[in-house]
């Protein structure tokens, strides 16, 4: 007798609680076990009587193995308790084509198009690590000028304290 994958899936996912499934879906979020019974609001414990109770069901040997497979009968269901399974498509949302990704994070999929997710604390502008005024037209000439300037200034002051050290010598 054949049994159907889908129906054996569901019979299994079945079989798990709400608030079982509710950790499993803590867990495939990767929580520690301390944060989820703060989210959840219940005690250490109680959460790993949950985790207990939802491996022997599952028939995993420990925690990352019942995330595994708690996973997979999600993926066989295609359901969730926060429905994070398929990315959703939102119309409104534009998708633009970068060529040259900027500072950003860039994250590609395969089938889907590349965007780029900008730091919040950039707030969208290009960051240079040379100060404006450095960088403009003047900019060539004024680093012309500077390093022979920073140069001369370096070994005047190597010299400086070059006599200072000989002095100094000469007293003891």
């Amino acid at each position: 007798m054949l049994l159907d994958p889908l129906n054996d899936a569901q019979d299994r996912l079945g079989r798990l609680s709400p608030k079982e499934r509710e950790l499993l879906d803590q867990i495939l979020l990767h929580k520690s076990l301390k944060v989820i019974a703060h989210d959840l609001g219940v005690t250490q414990s109680a959460i790993d009587q949950r985790l207990k109770s939802a491996r022997s069901k599952l028939g995993a040997a420990d925690r990352n193995d019942a995330a595994r497979r708690y996973s997979g009968l999600l993926a066989s269901c295609r359901e969730s308790t926060y429905g994070f399974e398929e990315l959703g498509t939102d119309p409104e949302s534009p998708v633009t084509d970068i060529s040259e990704p900027a500072s950003g994070s860039t994250f590609t999929f395969h089938d889907s198009a590349t965007f780029q997710v900008m730091p919040p604390w950039d707030g969208g502008r290009q960051r240079s690590t040379v100060p404006e005024f450095l960088d403009e037209n003047i900019g060539t000439l004024w680093r012309i000028v500077a390093i022979p300037v920073f140069a001369v200034a370096t070994a005047m002051l190597a010299l400086a304290l070059m006599a200072m050290a000989k002095a100094l010598s000469e007293l003891l």
